[in-house]
């Protein structure tokens, strides 16, 4: 009887595991099922590891997320290009010809008002058939070429995004299969195509979504403030806005913006910036449809944000979305990296950029490094003039890089970035768990002490300053480049200094040295 009830019990313990890894490995396995759909005959259908890890592809095709190889030939992609109000996610199958097979839409963001029909069938059945040796033209009315797509009528922009989003996998399948190297295709549709639609923009939240244009916005309470404009540049620019706060404008919609955790705002080049709540209780986000007593230009239109006790890189221009987010992933930095030691094994990119042409790393093959990378938390840069700035993990993954060497070093830089709205001289940047310092910044906002005639960090001051905290009964290790350790107390943490030479990175417990080649220092709490 004993042994029965043991049985039983391991039968019911093994169905409960079966069943648990089975969901969490549904939704993993979805997607790739309904790529096998497609290609019925196929023997495999397999994942392709780290396709955004490809510089050519990181580059020029920014928008490819993932892609599947089909029997030994790539040519399966899920792809996105910003469009309306947000991303359109587009699935795209290729035949072993290199015809477009199908094209479907996984899901998107886009109002009925602007993107009802391109889900339809009879929309997407444009694109099958048409042999992918070229990109995707987009037309208006008539067909002319065979690489020709009428948009859906009155919705430019979403019919855009869609061919942006196929002509990327068209350009990664052609690179990847054939070796042609392609134009690039940005991932935000270019503001050159908006026309009418740079009248208005979008504010999204978990229950709905409302479109202002230009002229509604006028129907709101305005406020007129003298502001300056601060760029990272160290330029001011001293300008007389007026405009709506968006606090007042969404209170005349019957939503409070004291409920939400944070917005992010998106402009139609694609620049993006999030403002927590702290930010949000202690400064004004102005939607200015007016400066110095003129209407805003046609190149900033339809508002542009002001926030008068913030940095440039806050004043985004051409607002195209503002989200509310209910909930933003909390930090809880558990490991504080040291940039040069951590990056040492990637192969820098020399990136040109406003004329200067520097070493720079790819923030996605950082992020690779990382156990846990949370895709609903920020990426987190924080510069020695007291400037942080926050971007969503999927921005930076596909399209940023650190520039590490040069004017302004350490600053992020990206495709099509301008110039005055980066984080220069960072002193250090973070995921959820991961914080990533560079003490040769760092030393500047920091307590300092001078050990054989060497500037050392205090490293209570360094991990407090990159977003770790602990309890009461704190442990940390230190951890180096050949993965030797090194057990602190919080006692021997407060009186312990990093040390940056041109070769390496110390760690100095008072005065004596008790590690070489520091990687980074973790946190374990009880």
């Amino acid at each position: 009887m004993k042994n029965k009830k043991y049985y039983i019990a391991f039968i019911v313990f093994t169905l409960v595991l079966v069943t648990v890894l089975f969901t969490v490995n549904d939704s993993s396995s979805e997607e790739q099922q309904m790529v096998k759909e497609y290609y019925p005959e196929a023997g495999e259908v397999n994942l392709v590891d780290d396709i955004s890890e490809d510089m050519f592809i990181s580059l020029n095709f920014p928008g490819v997320l993932r892609a599947y190889e089909i029997d030994g030939e790539v040519k399966a992609f899920i792809s996105t290009c910003v469009g309306y109000n947000g991303p359109v996610d587009v699935f795209t199958a290729l035949d072993s010809g290199g015809e477009i097979k199908k094209v479907k839409i996984l899901q998107h963001e886009e109002t009925l008002d602007y993107a009802e029909h391109i889900e339809s069938n009879w929309f997407l059945e444009r694109f099958l058939n048409i042999k992918g040796n070229k990109f995707l033209n987009l037309v208006v009315l008539d067909k002319e070429n065979p690489e020709d797509i009428i948009q859906v009528t009155g919705a430019t922009i979403s019919s855009k995004a869609v061919v942006n989003a196929v002509n990327a996998s068209l350009g990664t399948y052609n690179y990847l299969n054939n070796g042609i190297e392609m134009t690039s295709v940005p991932d935000v549709v270019p503001q050159e195509i908006w026309q009418k639609d740079d009248n208005s923009f979008a504010i999204n939240y978990e229950d709905g979504s409302l479109r202002i244009d230009v002229e509604e916005i006028k129907d709101y309470p305005q406020v007129e403030r003298t502001v300056t404009l601060v760029n990272t540049t160290g330029t001011e620019t001293e300008m007389k806005v007026k405009g709506p706060t968006l606090r007042s404008l969404l209170e005349e919609e019957g939503i409070g913006l004291g409920e939400y955790a944070g917005i992010g705002i998106t402009g139609r080049d694609g620049y993006y910036t999030m403002v927590d709540k702290e930010m949000l209780e202690i400064d004004e986000v102005i939607l200015s449809w007016e400066v110095n007593g003129e209407p805003i230009d046609e190149k900033e239109k339809p508002v542009r944000v002001a926030m008068p006790n913030q940095l440039g890189p806050y004043w985004v221009k051409m607002v195209s979305v503002i989200d509310l987010y209910d909930e933003i992933t909390p930090k809880d930095i558990e490991k504080v990296h040291m940039f040069d030691p951590l990056t040492n094994d990637i192969e820098p990119y020399y990136y040109e950029y406003y004329g200067s042409k520097d070493k720079s790393i790819e923030v996605g093959k950082i992020l690779a490094k990382f156990d846990i990378v949370d895709k609903k938390g920020f990426f987190t840069m924080a510069a020695t003039d007291g400037l942080m700035k926050n971007e969503t993990i999927s921005l930076v993954r596909q399209r940023y890089f650190i520039k590490s060497e040069g004017e302004n070093a350490p600053m992020n830089i990206a495709p099509n970035f301008r110039l005055g709205m980066n984080v220069k001289h960072m002193t250090h940047f973070s995921t959820t768990k991961d914080a990533v310092v560079f003490p040769e910044k760092m030393k500047e906002v920091v307590r300092t002490k001078n050990i054989e005639e060497m500037e050392g960090l205090l490293v209570e001051d360094v991990l407090l300053t990159a977003g770790m905290r602990w309890n009461d009964n704190p442990k940390f290790t230190a951890v180096s480049e050949e993965g030797s350790t090194y057990d602190l107390t919080l006692e021997e943490i407060q009186n312990s200094y990093i040390i940056k030479t041109d070769e390496e990175v110390l760690l100095y417990f008072k005065d004596n040295q008790i590690m070489k080649n520091l990687l980074r220092i973790e946190k374990h709490e009880s």
